[in-house]
């Protein structure tokens, strides 16, 4: 049975009364990204900002658990960013230089090897034979040394070593310690001399022998089992995707 015509004008007219809520949505959906926009052009304040985010939260999503933040009071060393390292092979060029540009490190080998760029010192350089005495000139290669590598700020790690003659002064017991003395020595004579970022010092006495450069010829290589290395760590994790070296 069909409707009347009255109750079809009723039914038009009771859907024709809604639709002005079609045009209010939009009027409202304007003025909402007029003030976004107004608000965007502005400075924006935080603690207002957040008020507002919050009170959006609790009325859209008050199932949401809310995340409150709290001051931490770090350490000093942990507040402070570390700049980075350059990379092994500008690192490597730097000391090639220096090791042809100074007197005081003639002699002296620069290489890489995996990660690490190495310079290594022959021990006479810097120390009175089998002993742990610095030797006059020594303070002077120091000076060259931290006027070299005192802009880099990759890690360092200073490794004294020794060859497998055994230490006879009756000052130490062994060539371990003979090591250990060294590095330790090295370490305070850079900072001494005005190398201020903390270094890392190990000894090794005979034992890594074999880690010298392949490119180096037998000789000399024995000439450096008595050494100090000075090893550079590649900051290559913390390098930019623009960092060619």
């Amino acid at each position: 049975m069909l409707p009347e015509v009255g109750q079809q004008e009723q039914s038009v007219r009771r859907g024709g009364d809604a639709s002005w809520l079609l045009t209010f949505a939009d009027l409202l959906s304007l003025l909402l990204t007029f003030f976004v926009l107004i608000y965007s052009m502005n400075s924006v304040q935080y603690d207002s900002w957040r008020t507002v985010v919050t009170a959006f939260q609790r009325e859209f999503n008050p199932t949401r658990a809310m995340v409150e933040t709290e001051e931490f009071d770090a350490p000093e060393s942990m507040r402070q960013s570390r700049a980075r390292g350059v990379g092994p092979g500008y690192l490597l060029s730097i000391l090639e230089r220096a090791t042809t540009t100074s007197e005081a490190l003639a002699g002296s080998q620069a290489y890489r090897i995996g990660d690490r760029v190495v310079l290594s010192i022959p021990a006479n350089r810097l120390f009175d034979g089998k002993t742990a005495d610095l030797l006059p000139g020594a303070s002077a290669a120091a000076g060259d040394l931290v006027a070299t590598f005192s802009q880099i700020a990759n890690r360092i790690v200073i490794a004294a070593h020794t060859d497998q003659e055994p230490v006879k002064s009756g000052l130490f017991r062994s060539n371990w310690e003979l090591s250990i003395a060294r590095s330790q020595m090295v370490a305070g004579l850079l900072a001494s001399r005005g190398y201020a970022r903390p270094v890392v010092a190990v000894g090794y006495a005979d034992t890594r022998f074999k880690e010298l450069g392949q490119t180096m010829t037998l000789q000399t290589r024995y000439e450096l089992a008595e050494r100090i290395d000075i090893v550079f760590i590649d900051e290559a994790g913390e390098r930019g995707p623009y960092d060619i070296f």
